[in-house]
């Protein structure tokens, strides 16, 4: 029998203990797996802000370099 059950594979578990001891080991795979994810997705959605950030900046930029165009009518 394992001692180290935390490091054991949720299916192992299940064929030991039974579900009892497979719930909570499911458990930790799926908030790891969702943690990943959120982790990602902020992660993607800094990213994006900051693209967005970028390009208007460099809209503003241009805008300030091309020539008045109004007041020369």
């Amino acid at each position: 029998m394992i001692k180290y059950a935390k490091y054991a594979k949720p299916e192992s578990v299940a064929a030991r203990g039974g579900m009892e001891t497979l719930r909570p080991a499911l458990q930790r795979v799926y908030m790891t797996r969702a943690s990943a994810y959120r982790d990602a997705l902020k992660s993607f959605i800094q990213g994006y802000q900051e693209g967005i950030q970028q390009v208007m900046a460099e809209k503003e930029e241009s805008k300030s370099q091309q020539p008045d165009d109004t007041l020369k009518k």
